[in-house]
Parts: structure tokens; sequence; C-alpha cells
């Protein structure tokens, strides 16, 4: 999905509750970087797995990315 379509679909005050009931914090997060704009990273592995040997599976629980109008850290 792209950042444009993302700021008009989504809204915080949904994605916010879903987010703790998954026990994820997030600290500051700009809406077109909410999970919910992502492809399914077990469909995305899955397409690629003559390209990749999985080793192992990261879960954050803390979720810090620059937020609405703020510019990115490089």
């Amino acid at each position: 999905m792209s950042r444009t379509a993302a700021r008009e679909k989504f809204r915080w005050n949904h994605i916010k509750p879903m987010l703790e009931e998954r026990g994820i914090k997030l600290l500051s997060a700009g809406i077109d970087e909410n999970p919910f704009v992502y492809k399914d990273i077990h469909q995305v592995m899955k397409s690629q797995e003559d390209l990749v040997n999985i080793v192992a599976q990261f879960d954050p629980r803390i979720v810090r990315m620059a937020g609405d109008g703020e510019r990115p850290e490089d």
C-alpha cells in the first residue's frame, strides 16, 4: 500500500487499540508506517523460499519511527 493510501485509509484511534491488544508499545510513527499497510511476512517469505533459508523470527514489541511530519533518521 502506498503512503498516501495508508494516510487516507487509517486513523490512529483505530490502530492503537489493535497494537495494544498484541502487546506492542508504539513510541512514535506516522500513520503510513502502521503494521497493517505491509504485506503478510509469511506470504512474502513463502514466495521467496527458493532464495532464502529462514533461520529465525523477530517479533518486535516496541516500535519507534518518525512521527507524522517528522523527518526520519537515515
